[in-house]
């Protein structure tokens, strides 16, 4: 019997709970079932799925609201924290899930430095961005030497496209990231021919990622994206939801 694996991926804007919007991104939520769910720029509040278990990042480099997080990992099975393993905790998360029903899994969700400076390296030139991506692929490599056995999941807003063209970030960060995921033994299942916004939505490309080991077993069956139109919805997000569907 096979096993099925799905894994979704949304920034969220900022969105708090009081606000309007989150009703009808909770009818994408329910519309897009998922065994995890990763949350970026989001609020410990915003719940994808009730019954779900959730791990969230640190207060936020960046002046926030109570409860607003930059990344958080909500699973259909009991996760838990691995703080030791996150060397940003403002903009980073990671857990470990031991006992579903597709093996031990290892989760990891990020937000990378847009243009903005990071831990006072500037953002120019992309220098915050490669900084930062240099900590958590060390962070990726320690979770992979600790948990061999376990398939590592990386997702969440990288702020770059891995698409055939150029639409987001530089060609600099591009090389950054496939450098890092090339070093991590990670593939992102959201890049180049498997990116569902650019497949869809032309010339726009996903930045929102789902990394995966590439010695894990699981193989791609489906990738999507919503909503179904050329650009986010302003009533939504600024970005797109992706998803994708494993099989092992």
């Amino acid at each position: 019997m096979k096993q099925t694996l799905t894994i979704s991926n949304w920034n969220l804007e900022r969105i708090l709970p009081t606000q309007k919007r989150l009703a009808e991104i909770q009818e994408y939520f329910s519309e897009s079932p998922s065994d995890i769910w990763f949350l970026t720029e989001t609020h410990e509040d915003v719940n994808p799925c009730e019954g779900f278990f959730p791990i969230f990042s640190g207060k936020p480099d960046r002046d926030s609201i109570n409860g607003e997080r930059w990344a958080a990992i909500w699973s259909r099975w009991p996760i838990q924290p691995l703080e030791a393993f996150v060397s940003d905790s403002a903009r980073c998360v990671a857990g470990r899930i031991p006992d579903s029903p597709v093996g031990e899994l290892i989760v990891y969700g990020t937000v990378l430095p847009w243009t903005n400076s990071w831990r006072g390296i500037p953002g120019a030139g992309g220098q915050a961005f490669e900084a930062a991506l240099d900590l958590q692929k060390r962070d990726w490599l320690a979770l992979k030497e600790e948990f061999p056995k376990a398939t590592l999941v990386v997702a969440g807003d990288f702020n770059q496209d891995l698409a055939a063209w150029q639409y987001y970030g530089s060609k600099k960060k591009r090389a950054l990231l496939d450098v890092a995921f090339a070093e991590s033994d990670l593939v992102a299942l959201t890049g180049g021919a498997l990116d569902p916004i650019a497949r869809d939505s032309a010339p726009m490309a996903c930045i929102d990622h789902i990394c995966i080991s590439t010695k894990s077993g699981w193989n791609l069956k489906a990738t999507l994206r919503w909503p179904d139109s050329p650009r986010p919805m302003p009533s939504l997000s600024d970005h797109f939801g992706v998803s994708v569907a494993l099989t092992i």
